[in-house]
């Protein structure tokens, strides 16, 4: 049996000399939430205030099984039984989205209503999702409370949403607030440190090279690159074997992003913002427009670079989007080999489909009755990292407030 306890701050806020170990909630006194009421499919945000009165990003969040403001506390307790009947009980605490499992929920059936857990499978829009607006420090903050030592899994999306910037790195900090609200950095031996899933914070700097996915990660989206798995049946479709994704290494009060993957860098260059983000041809086999869809095939320049980047394109998902280049399909095609040129799919469609030229004509198509229909739309997840990593907050932790600050480096 699972329970999910949604921490409130009814422990209350503890003063700055008192030692603490738990995390109670994201303290949204400097956020600005979108006000309802809500539109399914549509995306709201969450507008974070730095001290200095500016925002550099936000929360974001799509109405539907993700709910306002779009990032939490959460503690997911787990009881199993032996074959003796003696009950286990094991306890896992996040920073993930707000809503319910994806898997049971129906918009206008309340019994379906299941709150999001830590242990939700992958693909259940579990993770939060932090957009930078600038290429500045975005800080999150939790309230902190007296308590034993715990330790808490940051499940994340991290996206350059920057209006023309490009990114080449990022470091992720630890640390508190001062008097007067501004960031003090977490130092070493203070009871806050980047940690493994047991607790154990990380005295000697870790890398992603040396350390299991489940405890520090940074990738983009499987549907990109990367092999086939449980969750994921078909391989990614720029590269079957390997993910794209940044290396990184961690110490006890920051986390560096250290270079960006060749299998990323090869198609995309370097990390792209969304408002920069390519197009592609998609397809809703499942007929839920709002799951992942297949990539079918991208705009892609060429023959000069054998059509290995993304091209350029003309339009928006609202009138209709166009490639500048040619479309192609790298699915199942050889790493180092050509992909397959798929013609003029805007006239002759792809597999004696119609394409639709923006997800919002698709849209009004699905409402017509039609089903499995292919569209042309951004690809959004080239700006948007998957980041995993563990916090662990000590019982001698002597600070009222955890923060978070993330900071993108812009390609010179």
């Amino acid at each position: 049996m699972k329970k999910t306890l949604l921490i409130t701050a009814a422990f209350g806020l503890m003063a700055t000399s008192a030692n603490a170990g738990i995390l109670t909630d994201w303290d949204t006194s400097n956020v600005t939430i979108a006000a309802g009421p809500y539109v399914p499919y549509t995306t709201y945000s969450s507008v974070i205030t730095n001290n200095d009165g500016v925002s550099n990003g936000k929360i974001n969040w799509k109405e539907g099984n993700v709910k306002a403001p779009g990032l939490q506390v959460n503690e997911t307790v787990t009881t199993t039984y032996t074959r003796k009947g003696v009950a286990r009980t094991t306890e896992i605490k996040c920073l993930m989205t707000t809503g319910y499992n994806e898997l049971y929920y129906v918009a206008d059936d309340p019994s379906t209503w299941i709150e999001k857990e830590c242990t939700d499978d992958l693909k259940t829009s579990k993770r939060a999702k932090l957009m930078n607006t600038v290429t500045a420090p975005v800080e999150l903050d939790f309230n902190v409370v007296d308590g034993p030592t715990n330790t808490y899994k940051m499940i994340q999306k991290l996206t350059n949403g920057t209006a023309a910037d490009l990114w080449e790195s990022f470091t992720i900090e630890l640390g508190t607030r001062d008097a007067d609200g501004n960031f003090v950095a977490s130092t070493p031996g203070d009871g806050l440190g980047f940690s493994n899933d047991t607790g154990t914070i990380f005295t000697n700097t870790v890398s992603t090279d040396n350390t299991l996915d489940l405890i520090l990660s940074a990738n983009f989206a499987q549907g990109l690159a990367g092999p086939a798995d449980y969750y994921h049946p078909e391989p990614g479709y720029f590269n079957p074997d390997e993910r794209m994704g940044f290396s990184m290494t961690a110490d006890e009060d920051i986390i560096n992003g250290i270079g960006i993957s060749d299998t990323y860098y090869n198609v995309f260059g370097s990390w792209l913002n969304s408002a920069g983000a390519p197009i592609a041809i998609f397809h809703d086999d499942d007929n839920n427009i709002n799951t992942d869809n297949v990539l079918m095939g991208n705009c892609a320049e060429g023959p000069a670079d054998n059509y290995v980047h993304v091209g350029t394109h003309t339009g928006d998902d609202v009138n209709g989007l166009a490639c500048n280049g040619t479309w192609v399909n790298w699915r199942g095609t050889p790493v180092g080999g050509y992909p397959e040129q798929l013609g003029d799919v805007a006239t002759d469609g792809l597999n004696g489909q119609h394409v639709y030229p923006s997800i919002t004509a698709a849209i009004a198509a699905i409402a017509a009755g039609e089903v499995n229909v292919m569209y042309m739309d951004y690809v959004e997840d080239s700006a948007n990292l998957g980041l995993t990593f563990w916090i662990t907050v000590d019982e001698s932790f002597a600070g009222d407030k955890m923060v978070i600050r993330y900071t993108p480096v812009a390609v010179q």
